[in-house]
């Protein structure tokens, strides 16, 4: 039997594979809410994706990608944006704040001897609404552990549509940002990495560092099972750009997937 996506009060109320095509585009980009008007779901698969290395990277990797999309009531877990709560849920709007992962890169991805960033935990905040069946979505991320990681911030539009009863497309719009912490400790080169790596010195202000078109697209196979895949197309801007670091100022980013809802 296909599920149908209904229209309540002019807010999109998804289906559990609608909501894997959401998940699709924020793991291509920045992360989106769970909605009160969501109802509560359990949805978990795997993919395979191409990235660059890094940011700014000519080189590209391809990693598996567990996709998991859980809502119980007000608390949620996502791939993108991790382990939260909804502090406030309205029709139209939606609080929260959750537990996620702020991705660096590794050694050997970077050029010779600027070394590797780590990974760190982030603690997130995030507001969500809806404007005329488009979910905008703006959060900002703190390191909790890895401190030198800093503030990040991102902002997100994206367009739910249901092109048949079983294929749903979702093109999105992202910008991302941050403090001077931040943007240094991914692109900038201190004392320390420029003896190393033989580049020069470079230090960042707070300010934007790229901007994200992406489309996302779920099939459903059949009650349960749906294949999703999706493409993003980022823009580094700014200082961000112009970092020594930096081989190519565009990447992109692709994903294929299977996911089971149950």
């Amino acid at each position: 039997m296909t599920k149908s996506i209904q229209i309540c009060a002019s807010i999109p109320r998804a289906t559990p594979h609608r909501m894997v095509s959401a998940l699709l585009v924020v793991l291509l980009g920045s992360g989106t809410a769970a909605f009160a008007a969501e109802p509560d779901h359990t949805i978990v698969g795997l993919g395979a994706a191409s990235v660059p290395g890094y940011k700014g990277s000519a080189e590209r990797n391809t990693r598996l990608a567990p996709l998991i999309d859980v809502k119980k009531g007000r608390f949620f877990a996502k791939t993108d944006a991790g382990l939260g709560v909804n502090i406030y849920e309205h029709r139209y709007f939606t609080l929260g704040a959750s537990v996620n992962w702020m991705k660096g890169y590794e050694a050997e991805d970077a050029p010779s001897g600027v070394g590797e960033v780590k990974d760190a935990m982030g603690g997130r905040v995030f507001v969500s609404t809806h404007i005329s069946g488009a979910v905008a979505t703006f959060s900002a991320t703190q390191a909790l552990n890895e401190k030198q990681r800093g503030l990040q911030l991102d902002a997100k539009v994206a367009y739910p549509w249901k092109a048949t009863d079983k294929l749903t497309l979702i093109p999105s719009l992202a910008i991302s940002g941050g403090n001077a912490k931040h943007l240094n400790s991914y692109f900038g080169i201190d004392a320390q990495r420029a003896s190393r790596s033989g580049l020069p010195r470079y230090r960042m202000k707070a300010g934007v560092k790229e901007v994200t078109f992406g489309v996302s697209a779920s099939y459903q196979l059949s009650e349960h099972w749906a294949a999703a895949g999706g493409l993003a197309f980022g823009r580094l801007l700014g200082d961000a750009a112009d970092s020594p670091i930096v081989e190519r100022k565009s990447n992109a980013t692709g994903l294929l997937g299977l996911t089971y809802a149950f």
